[in-house]
């Protein structure tokens, strides 16, 4: 499955740049938003790292024009990081 989506996402890259940056910065303003509703402390500001870090490092490697593969496997780390802190976010 995940092969077929590096296919699609391979071929439909340039397209697909701008949506994946939208949806990328929509979850983690969403998990910033939670870490930063109360008195902030020392873990959520290790999820606060964790959160901004993937998020960079997706738009660093998408700037820096890395080859697709790497692009895509940072994608979806960081979409799995983003995803978790969300959900304990949630739980909490």
């Amino acid at each position: 499955m995940l092969s077929k989506t590096y296919r699609y996402f391979a071929g439909s890259y340039f397209q697909l740049i701008p949506l994946t940056i939208i949806f990328q910065a929509c979850i983690s303003s969403i998990i910033v938003y939670f870490l930063l509703q109360g008195r902030p402390t020392w873990w959520d500001m290790i999820q606060l790292l964790v959160c901004i870090a993937a998020t960079t490092m997706y738009l660093g490697a998408i700037l820096a024009q890395i080859h697709v593969r790497i692009v895509f496997n940072i994608f979806i780390l960081s979409l799995v990081a983003n995803t978790l802190l969300l959900v304990l976010q949630l739980v909490n």
